[in-house]
């Protein structure tokens, strides 16, 4: 379920994003069939990019090395990488449609959000009766055409969002201090999830209900972006936890405030190395970024919302078909595609229950086993259980910020994992969404394998403040529970200063 309503929408929806700038024409605006020649695919469960696939397509961008997308997104360009040179073909069509997508698109995403809120509230949260006698299938199929229709003007705000990140970063460096960058990412205000993570401060110290939380904020959850998972709207257990957790720590407006004041110095220190007549476009620049930033967050909260109605509409449809004897529990709908809800409902789908078996059977499979980062062709397996790290003292990332900072290590594989995170600890991750906000509100620093400076991990530390080391590849491998580590924003450099003292204490 979860690719059928992923897979192709993603597909079209980075093309889109593609074309509103010029870059491709409408006629390549075509999902390909040949998975080969697809920016997206799937290996075992997992989503991947398919690198040079997107290179290709982006080499047709004026003024943009493919190199430097491999370079942005995997924190170097292979070695024996495919040459693909840039070209000029597109410049007449890119200069004519990309200032007005630029112009435009921030009005959009935000009619489109709040279209979609308001919708979300009614249909989902209230369960609006009206719209639940319409057949679960129509309600998913109208889910997946409102994931499009958000996720495809997001691609093109995150598009706008790395053009800026670069600008800023070559401004920078021009000014003889590539290390501002982290800061003048930061203190935005403004930014949705820093907003969800002090209403959960609010909510832990009485100010507001947990009705007014879930109302909200409740199609969040841990793996949001996976339809095969529960929103706090339907088990709010999560949130509680984590009200009270943060009711007794900084409040994050507090954290902001002060990454605002670091942002500000920041862009003082660059306009002082930049020359008089090119401030004002720096200023320019500056302010246009931090609208994205915020831009980006609400896009990103738009389809997470669509995602919810999808779950929503899945669990409809699986209910319905518990009641005809067709599923033995309502989640068997997740393990069938879009399309095959379709034939079910229309008596054209057989030996469903054993569809079902099959791809339970899979999934667990697949969750037990680990993928490279990053490889060519098919992927090499191993098995989680028999991975085995080498006393690896010291991981660097890709991408950082935020300072220097000691702490306890606390490996944390899912969002929902049963652990609390004391003051001083290091909350060290796979990977983060929406839904790992509140965990990042309450550590101390953040260690994450995959991402780049443009992660939406990155994005949320810069926000709050937090010291981070991002794109470390294996840091939850070579980390282990407990280890007392340092942080180095300023390097991207993760050093374990003392293994296992988690153990030592009876704290792990």
């Amino acid at each position: 379920m979860c690719w059928s309503i992923w897979g192709d929408s993603a597909e079209w929806s980075w093309l889109y994003s593609m074309y509103a700038f010029g870059v491709i024409p409408k006629k390549a605006l075509v999902v390909s069939p040949d998975m080969n020649d697809r920016g997206l695919s799937c290996f075992y469960g997992r989503q991947a990019f398919n690198v040079d696939a997107i290179k290709e397509t982006m080499s047709s961008l004026p003024g943009v090395s493919p190199d430097d997308f491999e370079r942005d997104l995997m924190g170097s360009v292979r070695p024996d990488a495919k040459k693909i040179e840039s070209s000029n073909r597109r410049l007449p069509v890119v200069l004519a449609k990309a200032p007005g997508t630029a112009i435009l698109t921030g009005k959009r995403i935000r009619k489109l959000h709040n279209r979609m809120y308001a919708k979300w509230v009614k249909v989902v949260y209230e369960s609006d009766p009206v719209s639940q006698e319409r057949p679960a299938i129509e309600r998913l199929l109208e889910a997946r055409q409102d994931f499009v229709d958000v996720f495809s003007v997001h691609c093109v705000v995150r598009f706008l969002f790395q053009g800026g990140q670069s600008g800023i970063a070559a401004a920078a460096a021009k000014a003889g201090d590539a290390a501002l960058t982290a800061d003048l990412l930061a203190g935005v205000g403004g930014v949705l999830e820093t907003t969800m993570t002090d209403d959960l401060w609010r909510l832990g110290n009485h100010e507001i209900s947990e009705d007014d939380f879930l109302r909200k904020w409740g199609y969040h959850g841990p793996n949001e972006g996976n339809p095969y998972t529960t929103s706090w709207r339907e088990d709010p257990t999560p949130i509680r936890y984590l009200a009270a957790a943060s009711a007794v720590r900084e409040r994050p407006n507090d954290r902001a405030a002060r990454s605002n004041a670091a942002a500000k110095k920041a862009e003082q220190r660059l306009l002082a190395g930049t020359p008089v007549l090119q401030r004002p476009a720096i200023r320019w620049l500056l302010r246009r970024m931090q609208n994205t930033i915020r831009t980006l967050q609400i896009g990103k909260a738009g389809y997470l919302m669509a995602l919810d109605e999808a779950r929503a509409a899945v669990k409809a449809f699986g209910a319905e078909r518990v009641q005809l004897g067709q599923f033995d529990e309502p989640d068997d709908a997740f393990f069938l595609t879009v399309e095959e809800c379709q034939q079910l409902a229309a008596g054209e789908l057989l030996n469903v229950r054993e569809i079902v078996s099959v791809r339970r059977a899979t999934r667990m499979e697949y969750k037990n086993m680990d993928l490279p980062l990053s490889f060519v062709g098919m992927p090499t397996l191993t098995q989680k259980s028999d991975w085995s790290a080498p006393d690896i003292l010291e991981v660097t990332g890709a991408a950082s910020g935020g300072g220097i900072i000691e702490g306890r290590a606390r490996i944390i594989e899912e969002a929902d994992d049963d652990i609390d995170l004391d003051p001083g600890d290091v909350l060290v991750c796979r990977f983060t969404d929406p839904g790992w906000a509140p965990l990042m509100a309450l550590a101390d620093a953040l260690v994450i394998d995959i991402g780049t400076s443009a992660s939406h991990g990155a994005v949320v530390a810069r926000e709050l403040g937090i010291p981070f080391v991002i794109g470390t590849g294996n840091g939850t491998r070579v980390l282990r529970e407990g280890d007392r580590i340092l942080v180095d924003g300023t390097t991207a450099v993760v050093k374990v200063l003392e293994r296992d003292i988690g153990r030592e204490l009876n704290l792990a």
